[in-house]
């Protein structure tokens, strides 16, 4: 497929040896993806074959036929890799491989399903890891062929899915196998007590530091989240580069003067500044081409389109002789009670593998408000601002599918049959 590339040749110049490397920067962006999810796949399929080959040599007795005293120093000084990766390389081998010992004998694999997929290449070594800490979690009283379904479970969503939604679906099924979970130490456990310190630090501030309930904290970060937005790039200031942490610092300074001076605190609802958009009606249909944005100057039409999803946009439409067409109103924000249905529905970012809180996130148009998409339920997703961006500037899709939950489209390069992919993290138990 792809004929001599990536392959290193010897090139002989004056004797010497020279090693010429594919040059990369002649291909494109399709050669560089696929080559890029090639050379994993191998990576993991050779993974794999590491795998059966350490669990062959435990089955022969590493002491006998090395001379190691354990399969985890003979990774550890033969491959020269730390002892903490060798522990983890030959536990993962183990589990997906079995072994044979003295007193019990023959050890079947703990996981054959995730070891099917780890030698076809299709999942890698953190999700074979969260896979088999989600098994040793599970009580040894649950039945073996609910384990055995268990594993085949997260061995199939890992095909698909990372470590995070991994560890999600294995916290359900935990759930489910084991509803009682580990009997409490104490018979009359402690109730829950709040916490609250403040400490002077060395460099003149203080530390705070909490310990609320869940209640609490939900509430905090509802009031703490509109105030810590990043501040409106300025001639004077430039674009805010605080981190998050800094701005809900600065957050948490507002909140308490707010509290002192009016009783009246902002919600989650709060609206963003109002800003004014002044785009061409053709570019703000095709997303292609110049936009202006107030305070900030030119921007891509493209852009504006996707911060017309989360800012109070004021979009002055122009005509191809440069007069306005229409003004419009801020009318494409999801109002409260939209956005409190998105929430039950999504949970947080809808986008597949993302654990993001929807507090952080804003509601992106299915159908693009400039191609006449409704500001309601059916049209909208809960996206963070990082997945928010990657469907605007990327060949992922997102529709609403038949049963009314988000679906995700990955682009061809990735996923050549396009299977819709969906997020299982916010799923609710």
């Amino acid at each position: 497929m792809f004929e001599n590339r990536g392959k290193v040749d010897a090139v002989s110049t004056s004797g010497s040896t020279q090693i010429s490397r594919t040059e990369w920067w002649r291909e494109d962006v399709g050669c560089l993806l696929s080559r890029l999810l090639e050379s994993e796949s191998v990576q993991r399929r050779e993974a794999a074959v590491q795998g059966e080959v350490m669990a062959e040599l435990e089955r022969r007795g590493i002491r006998d036929t090395t001379g190691y005293g354990s399969l985890v120093r003979l990774l550890q000084e033969t491959l020269n890799i730390p002892h903490a990766e060798a522990k983890a390389r030959a536990a993962r081998a183990l589990a997906l491989n079995g072994t044979r010992n003295l007193t019990s004998g023959e050890q079947p694999p703990q996981a054959p399903a995730t070891a099917q997929a780890a030698a076809e290449g299709a999942i890698g070594t953190a999700q074979i890891d969260e896979i088999l800490r989600v098994l040793d979690k599970l009580p040894k009283t649950v039945p073996v062929d609910q384990l055995e379904q268990a594993e085949k479970i997260l061995a199939e969503l890992a095909r698909s899915a990372g470590p995070r939604e991994i560890r999600a679906a294995g916290r359900r099924l935990i759930s489910q196998l084991d509803p009682d979970g580990k009997e409490p130490k104490t018979r009359d456990p402690k109730p829950f007590q709040p916490e609250f310190s403040i400490a002077p630090h060395r460099d003149g501030g203080h530390q705070i530091k909490a310990r609320v309930d869940d209640e609490t904290s939900a509430r905090l970060q509802a009031m703490l989240d509109p105030l810590a937005k990043p501040r409106p790039a300025t001639e004077e200031e430039g674009r805010d580069t605080r981190t998050q942490w800094e701005r809900r610092g600065c957050a948490f300074s507002e909140l308490v003067r707010m509290w002192a001076e009016h009783p009246d605190l902002p919600t989650q609802a709060g609206e963003a500044t109002h800003i004014v958009v002044t785009v061409g009606l053709k570019e703000l249909r095709s997303g292609i081409g110049q936009a202006t944005l107030d305070l900030l100057g030119e921007i891509t039409a493209a852009e504006a389109r996707r911060l017309a999803c989360d800012a109070k946009i004021i979009p002055m439409v122009l005509g191809s002789h440069s007069e306005p067409l229409d003004v419009g109103r801020a009318q494409r924000l999801a109002t409260p009670a939209i956005r409190r249905a998105l929430i039950r529905r999504d949970g947080g970012c809808a986008f597949p593998g993302c654990d993001a809180p929807a507090y952080r996130c804003t509601a992106h148009h299915v159908v693009y408000w400039a191609h006449h998409g409704e500001t309601k339920v059916d049209n909208l997703v809960l996206l963070c601002s990082v997945h928010h961006k990657l469907i605007h500037h990327s060949e992922w899709e997102v529709r609403i599918a038949s049963d009314g939950l988000p679906e995700f489209v990955p682009p061809a390069w990735l996923d050549a049959t396009r299977t819709p992919r969906r997020n299982t993290i916010h799923l609710r138990t």
